[in-house]
């Protein structure tokens, strides 16, 4: 019987379990269902055998590792023949360009030859196993976190503790794992294995609603009705209003076109705290795709230390006089700060008083300063890099192209520093005078028609 090899989830609803008899499994995501099996990797260019991991990234991209290199697949909806970049044929080596992956220098293996399974743990962290270990890289920094690698035994309960083959996540509450003929779901919420069995035709994945892998700028209302579902039902949300009514087939309100209020301003146990209006307990006049963007920040900025327990705002569902704005249609955020724990010691990072009334030195584009200011410039460049995965950056919804902007760049997240060098007067100019104390973040155009 073939084992698995690899596995990755696709923002089209498709999750592909790869065989180390050069062969694949198609997975419908959103049922759970296996849709076809014995598929010849062929299919997929760029392969010439199944990968030994594979691993959805964001912002349109995917990497698959084979030994130790890796091709890149851009913004493809399925497998097809435009898939693989040209750029990665031959594919790249993997020592180049994945920093931080230990090289063996202290006695262990050398992870650049090659890993054993990856997964996007949807906060923009991956995770990359390789024998009895792990590393955890994180997307912002483009980097192996600091204090990787760690024993898988002690760190994830109930995973095999001698390593795993495959492992996906395609979205939901639910991450899967693979070793031999064997399966293990974790459940990402109780942060532990809560099902395990053989891989054999009885095997399905847990349903999970459509849009799950797909960043929230491109959701369809009916997908972010579905997704805010999911949450509630997982105690991760709360509405207010209008009131949340499940059926036996589903949502029954609200409804995909309504926008909503969220009480108390809260996603996994995080706060939105709203700066102008401290007391308030709400979060009203909210898209339902803006609420999936917020509760998908809350998990970025919260994946590792310090530890966020509010994020500080100056608005979300309002804003200006013209009702068609995307702050008066709940599709806009503008984030001016974060406070937490580092260490047991409570901190605050303010847009404007840590970053936007800096001094501009001549010839600093990026007044922020990682040797300065490391936590500050990590939390920052953290919501920044969040905002241009899942919320607009550098065009509108799927107009989105790769690659995503930097710091100082320009596009539809603004910020304290945005394009420094503009001219004065300039369109770019303004736009940067007027965000000195927040982040604009927004889903959807600027104004509706």
């Amino acid at each position: 019987m073939a084992t698995p090899r690899s596995a990755v989830s696709w923002p089209n609803d498709k999750t592909y379990l790869f065989f180390d008899d050069d062969t694949y499994d198609r997975y419908d995501s959103v049922t759970g269902v296996r849709e076809d099996s014995g598929l010849p990797v062929s299919n997929w260019p760029g392969l010439p055998r199944s990968p030994d991991a594979f691993v959805w990234w964001g912002a349109g991209k995917a990497y698959a590792f084979l030994g130790d290199t890796y091709v890149r697949y851009d913004n493809p909806t399925d497998e097809s023949a435009d898939g693989v970049e040209a750029e990665y044929l031959p594919p790249h080596f993997t020592l180049d360009h994945w920093p931080g992956l230990p090289t063996g220098a202290g006695g262990g293996p050398d992870w650049r030859t090659g890993i054993d399974a990856a997964v996007n743990w949807g906060n923009g962290k991956l995770y990359l196993f390789k024998g009895d270990a792990y590393v955890r890289y994180d997307i912002t920094a483009d980097r192996v976190d600091p204090g990787y690698p760690r024993p898988i035994a002690g760190n994830w309960t109930g995973l095999f503790p001698d390593g795993v083959d495959a492992a996906v996540n395609p979205g939901g509450r639910f991450t899967y794992f693979f070793r031999g003929g064997q399966f293990q779901r974790f459940d990402v919420d109780a942060d532990r294995v809560d099902a395990s069995g053989p891989l054999d035709a009885s095997f399905r994945l847990a349903p999970t609603p459509s849009g799950a892998v797909a960043p929230a700028r491109v959701l369809t209302p009916d997908q972010a009705n579905k997704l805010m579902a999911d949450l509630i039902r997982r105690g991760l949300v709360t509405l207010k209003s209008p009131a949340f009514v499940d059926g036996p087939s589903g949502i029954v309100a609200p409804t995909p076109a309504q926008r909503v209020v969220v009480s108390p301003p809260t996603f996994g146990g995080i706060r939105y705290t709203n700066q102008i209006a401290p007391a308030s307990a709400v979060i009203d006049n909210l898209d339902q795709r803006m609420l999936i963007a917020l509760y998908r920040l809350t998990r970025w900025i919260n994946s590792s230390a310090p530890d966020v327990a509010e994020l500080l705002h100056l608005g979300i569902g309002h804003g200006g006089p013209n009702l068609k704005d995307c702050h008066n249609q709940g599709r806009a955020l503008d984030l001016s700060g974060i406070t937490g724990q580092l260490d047991g010691a409570p901190f605050t990072r303010s847009v404007k008083k840590d970053w936007g009334n800096l001094p501009r030195p001549p010839g600093v584009r990026i007044r922020i300063d990682p040797a300065v200011d490391p936590l500050g410039h990590a939390l920052f460049t953290t919501v920044f890099r969040f905002a241009t995965f899942e919320c607009e950056a550098t065009a509108i919804g799927r107009a989105n192209k790769w690659p995503m902007p930097e710091l100082g760049g320009t596009g539809f997240v603004i910020y304290p520093d945005y394009a420094p060098d503009a001219a004065p007067g300039s369109d770019n100019a303004t736009l940067r005078a007027a965000h000195q104390d927040h982040f604009h973040i927004q889903i959807g155009v600027t104004r509706l028609p």
